[in-house]
């Protein structure tokens, strides 16, 4: 009947396919299981500076719209002669220490004149295996006189 191997035994070959084939799968598993755990320690620090990067970055853009809010909120009210210090205040009510400069600035007469508030934050940006840092946050918005 050919080359097939009678009922009950092994080709000659196929040796491996047994207990001792078992047996080699096991020990080369066992060999590599601190493998993980060493890539995941390596990784760790890398996922880490990429997951809190993604937060501060949200965080420090949160801080920029809102000081781009208040100082084009700040400029309406100078231009209709209200109170700055308080738009401005009101707009940045979750930020501590925001500074804000008015200029009032002449152009030629057929333009007339406008004024221009600059906002200023200071944001103290700490990432973990980074380190601290303070990120400077400026936003400029100009309207012309109204009264």
């Amino acid at each position: 009947m050919g080359d097939a191997p009678a009922c009950g035994r092994v080709a000659q070959g196929s040796r491996s396919t047994g207990v001792i084939g078992m047996w080699r799968l096991i020990k080369h598993r066992r060999d590599d299981r601190g493998a993980a755990a060493v890539e995941f320690a390596l990784v760790l620090p890398i996922l880490v500076l990429l997951l809190f990067g993604i937060i501060e970055f949200g965080i420090v853009y949160d801080a920029q719209l809102t000081i781009t809010h208040a100082a084009r909120e700040g400029a309406r009210v100078a231009s209709v002669g209200g109170n700055v210090a308080s738009a401005v205040a009101a707009q940045t009510s979750g930020l501590t220490g925001v500074t804000y400069t008015l200029t009032p600035v002449t152009n030629s007469p057929t333009r007339g004149s406008y004024y221009e508030v600059t906002v200023r934050y200071t944001y103290p940006l700490d990432i973990p295996l980074w380190g601290s840092r303070s990120l400077h946050l400026t936003s400029t918005a100009q309207m012309r006189k109204e009264n």
